[in-house]
C-alpha cells in the first residue's frame, strides 16, 4: 500500500474532478457525447478508416461546399444555378441518408468505445480511489463541534471517530453538486403553467 500513498489534499482535488466530471457528463447526456464522437469520427479522415466512413465524410463535406455556394447566389437573379445546385444537394442528402443506415454496425462500435472510454475515465478511477484509500483519514473535525454520535457517523465505514474519510467527502461532494447544478439548469426548465381553478358549469349545485 505504501507505494499508492497519496496526502489528502491530493485526494479530495481528484476525487472532486472525477465527481464533476460525472456530473457534467449525465447533464450533458451520454447519447449527445457519443453523437460528437460520432461526427468527429464519420468527419475524420484521420480517424475513420473503412470505405463506407471515408465517403460518408466525403459526402459531408461536399454538402457543406454546395451549401456555402449556393448561399452566395440569388435564386431570382441566377435560377438556372441555383436549381441545379438545390438538385446535387437533394441527391447528395439521400446518398447521404443511405450510406448513414450502412454504417450502423460502425456507429455501434464507435458507441460502445465512447461508453468504454467515460467509464475507465470517470467511474473506474472512482472505485480504484475508494478501495485504495478507504482509510484514509483526509481531514478532522475539531473535538467538539458536533455531537459524538453525528462524529462516529461521519466516520463510517473506515475512519476513526472525528475524522472524514473518502466515503463522507464524496457523498458530500456529490450531495453539493446535484444542488449546484439543479439551481444552474432550474431557470432553463420547461416552465409549468400555473393551475387553475375549474370554472363550475352553469346549472351544477355548489355544495
Amino acid at each position: 500500500m505504501a507505494s499508492f500513498d497519496l496526502s489528502p489534499y491530493t485526494i479530495i482535488i481528484t476525487t472532486f474532478t472525477l465527481l464533476l466530471l460525472q456530473k457534467l457528463i449525465s447533464v450533458i447526456s451520454k447519447p449527445t457525447i457519443q453523437s460528437l464522437v460520432w461526427n468527429i469520427y464519420s468527419s475524420s479522415p484521420l480517424l475513420a478508416q473503412s470505405k463506407s466512413i471515408k465517403q460518408y465524410a466525403a459526402k459531408q463535406h461536399e454538402i457543406r461546399t454546395l451549401t456555402h455556394e449556393q448561399r452566395l447566389i440569388s435564386a431570382q437573379d441566377e435560377y438556372a444555378r441555383w436549381t441545379k445546385l438545390n438538385r446535387k444537394l437533394d441527391k447528395l442528402k439521400v446518398e447521404l441518408q443511405e450510406l448513414n443506415e450502412s454504417l450502423g454496425s460502425e456507429k455501434a462500435r464507435v458507441n460502445s468505445l465512447t461508453n468504454s472510454l467515460i467509464w475507465i475515465s470517470t467511474v473506474l478511477p472512482i472505485w480504484v480511489m475508494r478501495f485504495l484509500f478507504r482509510k484514509t483519514q483526509l481531514f478532522y473535525i475539531r473535538a467538539g463541534i458536533l455531537p459524538h454520535y453525528l462524529e462516529w457517523w461521519l466516520a463510517l465505514p473506515f475512519s476513526q471517530t472525528g475524522a472524514i474519510g473518502l466515503t463522507c467527502w464524496m457523498f458530500a461532494v456529490n450531495y453539493v453538486l446535484s444542488e449546484i447544478f439543479f439551481v444552474v439548469s432550474f431557470p432553463f426548465q420547461n416552465k409549468v403553467a400555473k393551475p387553475e381553478k375549474p370554472i363550475k358549469g352553469e346549472g351544477q349545485d355548489e355544495n
